[in-house]
């Protein structure tokens, strides 16, 4: 058995801060993205990043689970494991601690080792077979999921199949240069943030908070599972369909298309559990019974990520 190293060090920046007052989502895995080319450095494969790589890495699956919420200002590290080693592809865990060594996130992803040329599944390198074996820990009981299956069958998520279900366009833009690696394509982290940009427009999802209002009362995420299904590059445009697929007292789980509005394809999916958030007391709040009741009138039944 192996040991988990560090992968990253640094902080929390204020320009990082969404209007909750705390480290924006996409940042907590754009520092998973800056961990996972260090750790493949010491696999023996430095320069999976590059652009003149043979062969580089693209994340499939990722799985968030917040522990405590990262303010700016406030150091971080990150320490990354090696979870499984397939034919093409590998499971990452990193562990996001802020300053002194508190737990602030555990992210899961399964990442496919692809040729840079044809974007196909690409055979590991003996050397880094070779060097796995040192890497390699058991899932930290930590990372395991809370409220989401991530087991679960998966749809079939299309442009048509979002307006035949009556799914609410949330989102829609273009991605730019910006949010692209350096093949062109658009980073995961750039998708889920998108995600991020949009929630609050799911009506069905937050029928008790009034974002523009001055109260202390909002929506804030505790889990989450994104699965990237294909590779948008800069230049093309998404439109975000989504509907409430669960609720309860404590939580509500949202689901998200990404798609191409012009091939109707599928992008990502997200699946998001949130919950109504005091940001004078930093905790989850509590709703009653006849809000719960309007949140479970708004569920779509049957939706799948």
């Amino acid at each position: 058995m192996g040991e988990m190293i560090e992968t990253y060090r640094g902080e929390a920046l204020a320009w990082e801060a969404d209007e909750l007052g705390h480290m924006n989502m996409r940042y907590y895995f754009e520092r998973a993205a800056q961990a996972r080319a260090a750790f493949f450095g010491q696999l023996h494969l430095p320069g999976a990043f590059k652009a003149r790589a043979l062969s580089t890495l693209t994340a499939t699956r990722q799985h968030i689970k917040y522990h405590k919420e990262v303010r700016p200002g406030v150091g971080m590290a990150v320490r990354t494991g090696l979870l499984r080693l397939g034919e093409t592809d590998i499971e990452l865990v990193h562990e996001i601690t802020q300053s002194p060594q508190i737990l602030a996130a555990t992210i899961v992803e399964t990442l496919s080792h692809i040729s840079a040329r044809t974007n196909k599944p690409f055979a590991w390198p003996k050397r880094v077979r070779a060097r796995a074996d040192g890497f390699t820990i058991d899932m930290p009981q930590e990372a395991a999921p809370r409220n989401i299956d991530v087991g679960e069958a998966l749809g079939h998520p299309s442009l048509a199949g979002a307006k035949k279900r009556g799914l609410q366009a949330i989102g829609r833009g273009m991605f730019s240069p910006a949010e692209c690696d350096v093949f062109g394509y658009v980073t995961p982290h750039a998708i889920i943030g998108r995600v991020s940009d949009s929630a609050q427009h799911l009506k069905t999802a937050w029928p008790d908070l009034d974002f523009n209002s001055a109260d202390a009362m909002s929506g804030a995420l505790l889990e989450a599972q994104a699965i990237h299904r294909n590779r948008p590059m800069a230049g093309d445009c998404y439109v975000m369909h989504s509907g409430l697929r669960k609720a309860s007292t404590h939580v509500r789980e949202l689901c998200h298309w990404i798609l191409d509005p012009v091939s109707g394809k599928c992008w990502s999916t997200f699946i998001g559990v949130g919950c109504r958030f005091d940001l004078t007391t930093r905790r989850l709040v509590k709703i009653d019974d006849e809000t719960l009741a309007l949140l479970k009138s708004g569920i779509v039944k049957e939706l799948k990520p």
